[in-house]
């Protein structure tokens, strides 16, 4: 591939930078890993026709040629989510030779095709400074001081972490977690959440090729180098729909000559948070159905407290009734003794003073239905 890379005075261009070719055949591949791309340059005058192919599909005699008219869609198609090939092929020649690259951009879907979560899912992001002891520096090579022409202080938090030694390598680990918004407090104390991942650091004259390894993956080799000015808070660094567990992003810096340098400044992490577990996606999935299917030991704790007070009402009945025949049979006895027999209607009932003719379980069962109904309210159930 021969690329120039150029900056442009005006801020026609997005950032103000352009990559241009005019090499007739020369070409420019961009791989990712989502369901819509959008590729944007300028049309202008010397510019010409170029192809585009798309993994297996060509799309060609495309041309940027025209009156100026800066970050025009030179291309832009939707896709099944997926990892993809776009290639740019040069085809102009004589005067209308040149095509430029302002910028690309994609998106992507989370869990991809398995379906996982819902519509109105909300999307948990979270920032990683490169201090975070989750980044793993290889020591001594690594250093809090910046290169020539490169400011910390333009970067997140105004901390960075830079290398000019060749094959010095960081490894950041994290963790895939599937929220749920009725747990999210839970759900961040994994060690970091990430469906999807970018690493960010800068790209200009103090940087150069460096190599990108996600987990046991094949080492994607990258290249960071351009002309002046530095560019901040450049994508380094992307990968998406990981799926759940451990993962490590190894990058190690690869200079092409003395002086270039590998800069890490963050990682941004995302995650979605479902309004209600749902199923599709296997590992997912497994943990939902043992949330589901394992009760928490908050709700276990409430069953256990209402059985107790179940037993203390059903225990209170028998108390009561208990006493309470005893009670009439003490009176029956009194009565017999210090009263002569007595004829009394078949409908008239002996009660001794105090007591109901039946027992009085009307306040106790009350009380035991009202527990009973305290209790039996519905508990959420949430994933631990």
């Amino acid at each position: 591939m021969l690329l120039n890379i150029v900056t442009h005075s005006p801020a026609s261009y997005y950032l103000g930078t352009f990559t241009v070719n005019s090499v007739t055949d020369a070409t420019a591949t961009f791989n990712f890993n989502g369901t819509q791309i959008w590729l944007y340059g300028a049309h202008r005058g010397n510019h010409g026709t170029y192809t585009i192919q798309l993994d297996s599909a060509s799309y060609p005699n495309l041309n940027g040629g025209g009156a100026d008219a800066f970050q025009q869609s030179l291309f832009n198609t939707s896709i099944s989510q997926g990892s993809h090939t776009l290639k740019l092929i040069n085809t102009g020649s004589g005067n209308t030779s040149d095509v430029d690259i302002d910028l690309v951009s994609q998106a992507f879907r989370l869990y991809g095709n398995q379906k996982v979560g819902n519509t109105d899912d909300q999307l948990v992001h979270e920032m990683v400074q490169d201090t975070d002891s989750r980044f793993q520096y290889q020591e001594p090579a690594w250093t809090t001081n910046p290169p020539t022409n490169t400011n910390f202080n333009y970067f997140y938090n105004g901390t960075g972490h830079s290398t000019g030694t060749y094959s010095a390598s960081v490894t950041f680990n994290f963790a895939v977690c599937f929220a749920f918004l009725s747990n999210l407090s839970s759900a961040r104390s994994c060690t970091i959440q990430g469906e999807a991942i970018s690493l960010y650091g800068t790209s200009g004259p103090d940087n150069g090729p460096y190599s990108a390894q996600l987990d046991s993956g094949k080492a994607i080799t990258y290249n960071a180098s351009n002309v002046y000015p530095t560019n901040y808070a450049v994508m380094l660094y992307h990968a998406d729909n990981l799926g759940s567990g451990s993962h490590q992003l190894v990058l190690t810096n690869l200079p092409a000559s003395s002086g270039q340098s590998l800069s890490i400044d963050y990682a941004e992490l995302w995650t979605t948070a479902s309004t209600s577990p749902t199923s599709g996606n296997p590992s997912s999935a497994s943990s939902t159905n043992t949330s589901q299917n394992n009760l928490s030991s908050g709700v276990i704790a409430a069953i256990a407290i209402a059985a107790a007070v179940a037993i203390l009402c059903v225990g209170g009945v028998i108390f009561f009734y208990r006493r309470w025949k005893t009670a009439m049979a003490t009176q029956q006895s009194l009565y017999r003794v210090s009263t002569p027999p007595q004829q009394f209607p078949e409908s008239t009932v002996i009660a001794a003073s105090g007591f109901s003719s039946l027992p009085d379980t009307r306040s106790v069962a009350s009380s035991l239905r009202v527990d009973t109904s305290a209790q039996a309210i519905p508990w959420e159930i949430s994933p631990s």
